[in-house]
């Protein structure tokens, strides 16, 4: 992520947490605080860092910063990244309720709502994909 865009997200309230490692940042996560719930953003494990639990302790910790439901939206098509979500304890909502969480909780276009998805963890008392 270029800096430009880095400053115009944390403008926008995300707040980063990264995970180091002999000095080096080899993992980032960003929470968002949204009306009621509270929004993953920009999940990024280096590559060679990946499959060593680093994303699921940056999730966790980010997950017990917030008594508010978390979402985490995330493209369709990346079903490792859904996997991953789901074997930390998150939920793929139904295609009725993520349209409507999308438009309600992040700025997006139309086309990325519909290749989109939506998880949530057990706070949610919305509709899950059953």
């Amino acid at each position: 992520m270029y800096a430009e865009k880095l400053r115009h997200e944390i403008d926008d309230g995300i707040v980063f947490w990264g995970y180091e490692e002999a000095g080096t940042l080899v993992g980032v996560m960003g929470i968002q605080k949204v009306q009621d719930v509270t929004l993953v953003r920009h999940a990024y494990v280096r590559t060679t860092n990946q499959k060593q639990g680093i994303g699921a302790q940056l999730l966790s910790h980010l997950c017990e910063l917030t008594n508010d439901p978390v979402l985490i939206g995330t493209w369709a098509d990346a079903v490792w990244a859904i996997r991953f979500y789901e074997r930390n304890g998150f939920q793929v909502v139904s295609p009725e309720e993520k349209n409507r969480l999308l438009k309600k909780y992040w700025t997006i276009p139309e086309r990325q709502i519909e290749t989109s998805v939506v998880l949530a963890d057990q706070r949610w008392g919305g509709a899950l994909r059953r």
